[in-house]
């Protein structure tokens, strides 16, 4: 489910068809929210839903991190697949760090320092490969303000980035997340495989000023549902909403049912197993 529609349900939710007591700004930030919540679950649950790679060659040891990227996985030399450890701290670097190294032999490890890693070896620039959790980016939905072949710019109206609701001011924020064409030029769902700062998103289709999108959460769709009960006790439980406490107990049972339901079924990849099966 895209955002427009998420956005659109949980309007219902709340009892709004149109904007009232919650703006349409106020009601995506409580989506956001939500499925945030949601994504620390299912990054916490076996079955590495969210693991991606990248081939990065190391400048002078140290590994740019990857736009999107959340928590390392594994890492290993691409050229021969020899893994490279991620468990050493910066304290302990000068402890095992191997010094004035020409040949690539011998046990090589690394750490994390900030954004970046540091292969704990001196002048290392072989090329890696590393699998990361990515980053689950907000949803979004709008209106497009500019569009043509092959590009569409996110919705500015509804805020700037500082808000959460403009569609992030980020490089690269939204590459791989699918974007859905609800009304207006352009139809179906498109992959967006470059985001530029200025909310320009590179596609394959073409679009216009009157393309009505949503932006797909890259959580499994199973979560979508949860999303959206999560976020609307988030905006009925606001002490200003004229919400009748049944409305609001009804919801909040859902949301507990739909949370026990969901950690039973994100808890494995493989039906009727109590663990995630490794090959062999």
């Amino acid at each position: 489910m895209n955002t427009y529609f998420m956005l659109e349900d949980l309007r219902s939710n709340v009892g709004e068809s149109t904007a009232s007591h919650w703006t349409d700004a106020e009601l995506l930030r409580k989506l956001n929210m939500a499925q945030r919540k949601v994504a620390l679950d299912v990054s916490m649950a076996p079955g590495d839903w969210l693991v991606t790679s990248a081939d990065i060659t190391p400048s002078n040891s140290v590994i740019t991190l990857p736009s999107d990227f959340s928590k390392p996985v594994y890492m290993e030399v691409k050229a021969t697949g020899e893994p490279i450890p991620i468990d050493t701290s910066l304290r302990e670097r000068r402890m095992y760090r191997a010094t004035n190294i020409t040949l690539e032999t011998g046990y090589i490890e690394a750490y994390v320092l900030y954004d970046t890693i540091e292969i704990n070896r001196d002048n290392y620039a072989t090329g890696v490969t590393l699998w990361y959790e990515f980053r689950v980016p907000d949803l979004h939905t709008g209106t497009a303000s500019a569009g043509g072949a092959t590009s569409i710019t996110f919705d500015t109206t509804d805020g700037s980035d500082s808000t959460g609701v403009g569609g992030r001011l980020e490089a690269d924020y939204y590459n791989n997340s699918k974007v859905e064409i609800i009304s207006g030029t352009g139809a179906g769902i498109d992959t967006i495989t470059d985001y530029s700062a200025a909310r320009v998103a590179t596609v394959s289709g073409t679009y216009s000023t009157d393309s009505v999108y949503g932006t797909v959460s890259r959580l499994p769709e199973e979560c979508h549902h949860l999303i959206i009960l999560e976020a609307t006790t988030m905006a009925i439980a606001k002490p200003s909403s004229a919400i009748d406490p049944k409305y609001f107990e009804y919801f909040t049972a859902e949301k507990k049912e739909s949370w026990k339901n969901f950690k039973t079924w994100i808890g494995s990849r493989v039906k009727a197993s109590n663990y995630v099966r490794g090959g062999g």
